[in-house]
């Protein structure tokens, strides 16, 4: 994405004409406790944000901006316990969230739809000048997904993890362009008849079919993907053996190849099954054990960063440091802090 270096408005100058907007009045959020919209400071752009809650634990954010020169935002995100769902009608992108899973640095596009988990990571985001970015966003309680009866079993394998109620790695996962369903749906939402009560009752609706008609893509895909792997039930019981052999030796973990001979599976078939059984790869799920560990062990001040560091199996310090940093977005010692 091409991207004027000298006319850039970084995150710093950002947050300032965000500061004075609202100083002087020009920036207030409108509506009510169902529907609220706030615009942009006129010295960025045009465009607004609105936020519609239907019931606890599901709303939508339709977003609309055109800024007047290029944007790049580099900040800590940290998100609530929710699943989004997101559908790119207007205008390019790019987003950079080092450390998560599938897609930590991505172009998000017209016609593009996806699901993403966002607990805690670093965002860098570049917006181009003088283009129409508009998208729709849903957002989506974990307690609501399990109320509908939404488990391991029927859950698409990004989203498993979230249902058991484990800890998850925030991931990024693109989906198919938007088919024509998809795309009805959201034109009846951004162009709904309704008023008041009605209207909430009618978005409720749309929004429950956009995330069905997303999440069977997503099966399909992973369907279509997974039709050659041919796994059977022994298989699964040495991928979980995997799993736990993982978290009980995350100080001496095992190579790829031992913890294959381990469980009785080649490497081919332990890679490709981690992936499609538990939504990340041998590494990775590696990784994030390795950063929960340290976040708890973290919590004991009597604990040195090196010791913390060797008992999470990183014989140097900085590497952990690193490592932690890219994960979370911030050293080990500002998170204990």
């Amino acid at each position: 994405m091409p991207l004027d270096i000298a006319r850039m408005i970084a995150q710093t100058e950002y947050d300032e004409l965000w500061e004075k907007a609202d100083e002087c009045g020009e920036v207030p959020w409108q509506g009510n406790d169902f529907e609220r919209r706030q615009s942009i400071p006129k010295q960025l752009g045009q465009g607004e944000l609105r936020i519609i809650e239907m019931c606890p634990g599901l709303s939508i954010q339709i977003a609309t901006y055109h800024f007047w020169r290029p944007v790049r935002l580099d900040y800590h995100c940290i998100g609530d316990e929710v699943l989004l769902s997101n559908f790119y009608l207007a205008g390019d992108r790019r987003i950079i969230n080092p450390g998560i899973q599938f897609e930590e640095d991505r172009a998000e596009t017209t016609g593009e739809t996806c699901l993403c988990y966002i607990k805690e990571a670093r965002s860098i985001e570049y917006f181009p000048a003088e283009q129409t970015l508009k998208s729709v966003g849903i957002s989506v309680d974990l307690e609501r997904l399990r109320f509908f009866g939404m488990t391991w079993d029927n859950a698409p394998f990004p989203l498993r993890s979230l249902i058991e109620g484990k800890s998850a790695q925030s991931f990024h996962q693109t989906l198919n362009q938007s088919t024509p369903a998809m795309q009805q749906a959201l034109q009846q939402i951004l162009n709904c008849p309704y008023q008041g009560v009605f209207k909430r009752m009618y978005l409720e609706g749309k929004v429950l079919e956009l995330l069905v008609l997303q999440f069977d893509q997503l099966q399909r895909k992973q369907k279509a993907s997974s039709a050659n792997l041919n796994f059977r039930s022994a298989d699964i019981e040495r991928l979980h053996l995997a799993k736990a052999i993982i978290q009980r030796q995350l100080e001496h973990p095992p190579t790829l190849l031992d913890l294959a001979r381990l469980v009785g599976l080649n490497d081919f078939k332990l890679k490709q099954g981690f992936r499609h059984l538990f939504g990340t790869t041998v590494f990775g799920y590696l990784q994030t054990c390795r950063m929960e560990r340290a976040q708890q062990l973290l919590s004991d001040p009597s604990l040195t960063i090196a010791l913390v560091a060797q008992r999470v199996g990183y014989a140097s310090p900085s590497q952990f440091c690193h490592a932690f940093k890219r994960h979370f977005g911030m050293t080990p010692s500002d998170y204990r802090r």
